[in-house]
């Protein structure tokens, strides 16, 4: 009966009979959610650590994927640069055979008596004779 007459006034004893403010339950109840509370802040820490290592990597990842980005970018653009290069020295190249096939031309229309000089070999000696256009086209050497 004193219990009750205590328990309406909100004064409670515990497990040593000690008086108490609070109800006994809830003060149980009050220590298991500091320690929930605790355990909550501890799995909160461990995860910011590990999102916060996830960021990193995910940067550096970041970071090497825009550097072989670059590369690839860089390396396009010299092989667009060395296919030009190409391109404009085979367009040279074909204007010297146009220019070449022009000269012979000049040379196989000229003059009947035109010489060309011809290093030959004859008995271990090296002979430089000079043939004319004429001479060629009787042995069937003319273009």
């Amino acid at each position: 009966m004193a219990k009750d007459i205590l328990g309406e006034a909100g004064l409670h004893f515990d497990e040593l009979n000690k008086l108490r403010v609070l109800d006994p339950e809830v003060t149980q109840q009050t220590i298991e959610l500091k320690e929930e509370c605790k355990d909550f802040v501890d799995k909160i820490g461990q995860f910011q650590k590990i999102v916060g290592g996830l960021i990193e990597l995910v940067d550096q990842l970041a970071k090497e994927a825009e550097n072989e980005k670059m590369k690839a970018i860089g390396a396009r653009n010299l092989l667009k640069s060395i296919a030009k290069q190409r391109e404009a020295q085979q367009q040279q190249l074909q204007a010297l055979i146009a220019e070449k096939k022009m000269q012979l031309e000049r040379r196989a229309s000229g003059t009947a008596d035109t010489l060309i000089p011809v290093w030959t070999r004859w008995e271990g000696q090296s002979y430089l004779v000079a043939l004319s256009h004429q001479s060629w086209e009787v042995q069937g050497l003319a273009g």
